[in-house]
């Protein structure tokens, strides 16, 4: 351990080097004024670290904005991200509930969930709970449904980058405070306020959310609040600074045999950093940290002369620490192209029941990242060197490009190859825990290596139709899934290969100026090469469906409909999930100058439906509110 502080050292130099050296050569010597994006272009971040217009990216990319956010009948990231194709979130016992994601069929673990850049997933799990995060908050989320290891690295199933709102650049505060009632004893009020006084920005936001439940043992009490300031310094650059809290405590609801467990928890994060302007470059540099506790507290009725309420719980403790500097340069050769190179250094810290010791590792990565645009071309190139101490090293090369049909309107096609990588949590390797036979610790396990192929098209050609079709495989060496060892212990192991592949298929029909129907269709099929067998796996859906429609009247009247069907390919042979129907959720909103009212209907059609059979998801209930902003 002596000599860890001078390893540190010399890698942030050598990435340090990299980085600056990078921007000198970028740095052009006599400036042009970057290209303008056409207006109506999304602008990305996610896949290449730096700014981007969506149809130059060879990844396949999904945006939405806080303004489609407002749209939908959700209440937290997780109810968000549901409303996306092709991105399939865990079904929910109810309220808060924790929950997982897949993308492309992966394992939750597999997909990359941030804040402002600001890695989420724990050492614990490899895992993030998007029910912790509020959406009130959120400017826009972009999704990378694939790896982009070459940009962010260990990401094998997809990248999720939640981007909050900015502060406000006006001294009379802009504010919005909602309130809103729904089934089960459930009240929620959220409250932001954003403005400049003195050249310093200020963003704030807070929300609380309590619900009785559905059962007994069921209800769930939440606490989220979000702050960000920022200062111009003006030739110097600006500063800025946000900070993150959630905190909540969500009961599991009472097993027949009266057991039950709470999970209370505490996440906290945030980022301090300093941009500066050059001329035809940018650079960025940021300090980040997240810290999440979670317990688990698991109540017995074993104790028959003992009441449940008194019974002394059993008591599992995590706790994951995260910190990060990061550094970014980009640049704009030849006025239209793109470079980005900087480096990542991590230090994370996982301190859980299940350890006899803290354990922690260290993480130094290098990357650079070119768009060149010849002509309707646009060629993507990425690399990116993970020095993992746990897990050692990985090379994460990428390379694609992007065709535009000039003849036809907004029509291109998109290829993309990569080699990607996922390592997998600390606990997996170094697991002691308390319960023998349950699990066990893997000192051997690897981290997942993918070539990864993908392609895709879309077009607006026939007006007002839209259509997208993206295909993908993955090809993972040193795959990773539960067995049991030899010892008979529940195990976390390697597997000599897994193939996943699927398509997704999407279209949009803009059937009126204001009403868009829309509709698409997913399919995921995990191979394990070895056995030939299908893996079947709770957390990676097989298919999935949406179709739905959306209004947005010249009178300040909005309506949403989304109907979604997933087939989560259980392999429970008793109890067996009933989830493969499709489920209805809508909102209704009107708009009356400073006031809006809305009404949400989950699960419109009162279907019966479960992925647990003894904490089924909530039938049709309703939720009614009303929002002012000054």
């Amino acid at each position: 351990m002596s000599k860890r502080p001078s390893v540190i050292s010399t890698r942030i130099n050598l990435a340090g080097a990299v980085l600056f050296t990078g921007l000198a050569i970028v740095l052009p010597r006599n400036a042009q004024a970057q290209e303008k994006e056409v207006e109506l272009e999304r602008i990305v971040i996610t896949s290449r670290r730096a700014p981007l217009g969506l149809s130059r990216v060879s990844e396949n990319v999904e945006v939405i904005t806080g303004e489609e956010l407002n749209l939908l009948p959700a209440r937290d990231l997780s109810e968000a991200l549901n409303y996306l194709p092709g991105i399939y979130i865990d079904p929910r016992r109810g309220f808060g509930r924790a929950t997982s994601i897949s993308i492309q069929g992966s394992a939750s673990r597999q997909v990359r969930v941030m804040i402002d850049g600001i890695p989420l997933n724990t050492q614990a799990s490899g895992q993030v709970n998007p029910a912790k995060f509020p959406i009130e908050d959120i400017s826009r989320i972009e999704v990378v449904k694939g790896p982009v290891s070459s940009a962010w690295g260990s990401s094998l199933g997809g990248v999720i980058n939640v981007i909050t709102k900015d502060t406000g650049n006006r001294l009379v505060p802009k504010g919005k405070v909602t309130s809103s009632y729904a089934g089960f004893s459930t009240k929620k009020e959220s409250f932001d306020l954003s403005g400049k006084a003195a050249g310093l920005g200020y963003y704030l936001f807070s929300s609380y959310m309590d619900s009785g439940g559905k059962g007994p043992r069921d209800d769930v009490l939440e606490k989220k609040a979000f702050g960000k300031l920022s200062y111009d310094l003006r030739e110097k650059g600006k500063i800025s600074g946000s900070f993150g809290f959630s905190q909540g405590d969500a009961n599991s609801g009472e097993f027949p045999d009266g057991t039950w467990s709470a999970a209370p928890y505490r996440v906290q994060y945030g980022k301090f950093g300093w941009n500066k302007k050059f001329q035809g470059a940018d650079l960025n540099v940021d300090f980040k940290n997240s810290r999440q506790d979670i317990i688990t507290k698991n109540f017995s009725s074993v104790a028959t002369d003992v009441p449940l309420t008194d019974a002394p719980p059993d008591v599992v403790r995590s706790r994951d620490v995260l910190y990060e500097i990061s550094a970014v340069a980009s640049a704009h050769p030849r006025g239209k192209d793109l470079l980005t190179v900087g480096f990542d250094s991590d230090y994370d810290v996982l301190k859980t029941t299940y350890l006899e010791e803290a354990k922690s590792l260290y993480l130094q990565a290098p990357f650079a990242n070119y768009t060149l645009k010849l002509g309707p071309w646009d060629l993507n190139s990425g690399l990116r060197f993970d020095d993992n101490s746990e897990f050692g090293s990985a090379f994460s090369p990428s390379a694609g490009f992007v065709y535009h049909f000039e003849e036809f309107k907004d029509t291109l096609v998109r290829f993309n190859f990569s080699r990607a990588f996922n390592a997998p949590p600390l606990l997996w390797k170094y697991y002691a825990g308390v319960s023998p036979g349950v699990t066990g610790d893997n000192p051997q396990i690897k981290p997942e290596r993918a070539r990864v192929y993908e392609l895709g098209a879309e077009s607006r050609a026939l007006s007002p139709l839209w259509l997208k079709l993206s295909l993908y495989r993955q090809d993972v060496k040193d795959a990773i899934s539960g067995a049991a060892n030899a010892q008979g212990e529940w195990i976390q192991k390697n597997f000599q290969k897994f193939r996943r592949q699927g398509v997704e298929a999407r279209a949009g029909y803009e059937l009126f100026e204001s009403l868009d129907l829309f509709a698409s269709a997913a399919f995921n099929d995990i191979e394990d090469r070895a056995t030939r067998q299908t893996v079947q796996d709770a957390g990676s859906p097989r298919q999935s469906f949406d179709l739905g429609l959306d209004y947005k009247g010249k009178t300040g009247f909005t309506f949403y409909l989304n109907g979604r069907y997933d087939y989560w390919n259980n392999t429970y042979e008793i109890f067996q999930p009933k989830d493969r129907k499709f489920i209805f959720d809508l909102k209704a909103s009107q708009k009356v100058k400073a006031l809006t009212f809305f009404l949400n209907i989950y699960n419109l059609f009162d279907s019966r439906y479960w992925s647990d059979y003894f904490f089924p998801a909530p039938k049709r209930y309703f939720e009614g509110g009303a929002a002012i902003e000054w």
